[in-house]
């Protein structure tokens, strides 16, 4: 029960932020030009979010998928971390949200991994 309330709040979180950047709201615009990526690739990892959000619902019937999902979201957030920190040259308190996700990631992998074993 503990690992499908820590997938559902991660898809939730996760599935925002990759319609955020999909609809190109105007703030995400703003990060993202901070980070000097092209904005085609804010759709991309947009897509890339909104798929894995709906793998790690998937994953409550099928631990592999919560797997695979949570290790699509760690790349995702190293990425998300990099970029806050050496890109943009952000404050340590703007990877608060990306380092959430990274360990409910962590979390929710091994807890599969633990209970498919």
């Amino acid at each position: 029960m503990v690992a499908i309330v820590m997938q559902v709040i991660l898809t939730v979180f996760i599935l925002l932020g990759g319609f955020i950047k999909l609809l190109r709201i105007p703030f995400q615009v703003e990060h993202w030009q901070h980070y000097q990526y092209p904005l085609w690739f804010m759709s991309v990892i947009g897509f890339i979010e909104i798929i894995g959000a709906i793998g790690m619902i998937g994953g409550i019937w099928n631990r592999y998928l919560a797997v695979l999902s949570g290790v699509l979201f760690i790349i995702i957030m190293l990425g998300a971390i990099h970029a806050h920190i050496f890109r943009a040259h952000q404050p340590v308190v703007m990877i608060i949200p990306a380092s959430v996700c990274l360990i409910l990631s962590i979390i929710v992998i091994i807890w599969n991994l633990r209970v498919c074993s």
